[in-house]
């Protein structure tokens, strides 16, 4: 019997584990990886700096992935996802937000192996994302969680203390993460989860609300979202007038004239804010995507894509 109770133990242990494990993992050795990288032809004299730079409608970009810190964890082919990423997401991201701050265009993004954060950026004129060498070996195509770190980089940081949400820092990245995510998506709708409201269900942290937002109020010639975000960089007045700054943001739209409690409830209300943005897998588009195909609509009708 009490075999039988151990046996029963382990297995139980087992299945959580499994639950736990990643779904998809590389099978390639450090060594494998660490020989693979000597091969590549945009790898530095030092050997520890991948180096690209493209011009894109007139404006160059930049881009160098450091391995001074990696340890040969994350594959090797996940490098050309990562320069490919930042050509596709970071261009867009900068024409519509980028001039504002004076926001760089050589950008390092930092594959280490320091487990501090999963993925981190250093804005206020630095041009730096850290992302843990082990993360993308765990988590095998999770590459958006470096679209969010893009985000905070064109931001070059709020003024959080006179935001009238703190949150809004990360409202904005995880919004650039959902709206100029890698292949439209391909990948950031496997791994992540754009919170319905269900999931966030207060008008301080909804990410999907800023998107609907969007969507709602999209033209070509008014952009409420860059707005919202020259309002957010440079933030001058007491937190209680925040109620007058929205009435500002929504003028000249459909919501004009409309306080953005009632525009939440509006939003709250919708299919919009119900839909899955889930997809089963990376070939598969979410119940959102099916419904709205809300990013390609943003990317025709937003007056600073075009």
């Amino acid at each position: 019997m009490r075999k039988v109770k151990l046996l029963s133990k382990v297995l139980a242990l087992a299945f959580v584990l499994s639950a736990l494990m990643p779904l998809e993992v590389h099978a390639d050795s450090i060594a494998d990886n660490k020989a693979a990288l000597a091969k590549r032809p945009d790898l530095d004299e030092t050997g520890t700096k991948l180096k690209t730079s493209r011009t894109i409608d007139g404006i160059k970009y930049s881009l160098t992935i450091d391995l001074t810190k990696w340890s040969g964890y994350t594959n090797v082919e996940q490098f050309d996802h990562i320069e490919e990423l930042f050509y596709q997401a970071y261009p867009p991201m900068y024409v519509r937000f980028g001039d504002y701050k004076s926001a760089p265009t050589d950008i390092i993004i930092a594959v280490e192996d320091e487990g501090y954060e999963v993925a981190s950026a250093y804005g206020g004129g630095m041009n730096r994302i850290h992302i843990y060498d082990k993360w993308l070996d765990m988590h095998y195509d999770d590459f958006d969680a470096l679209t969010h770190e893009l985000g905070h980089i064109v931001s070059g940081g709020f003024q959080t203390k006179k935001l009238e949400f703190s949150k809004y820092e990360e409202v904005f990245a995880e919004y650039c993460r959902y709206i100029y995510a890698y292949k439209d998506g391909r990948y950031n709708d496997k791994n992540w989860e754009l919170p319905d409201i269900y999931a966030q269900k207060t008008r301080d942290k909804s990410i999907r609300f800023l998107v609907w937002l969007d969507m709602e109020t999209s033209s070509s010639n008014r952009d409420i979202i860059r707005d919202f975000f020259e309002v957010c960089c440079d933030v001058d007045f007491p937190q209680e007038e925040w109620v007058n700054v929205w009435k500002s943001l929504l003028k000249g739209t459909k919501f004009d004239g409309k306080t953005i409690d009632e525009v939440w409830k509006i939003y709250r209300d919708s299919d919009f804010s119900h839909y899955s943005s889930k997809a089963s897998d990376k070939d598969s588009k979410s119940e959102l995507i099916r419904k709205t195909d809300v990013r390609n609509f943003i990317k025709k009708n937003s007056y600073r894509f075009n």
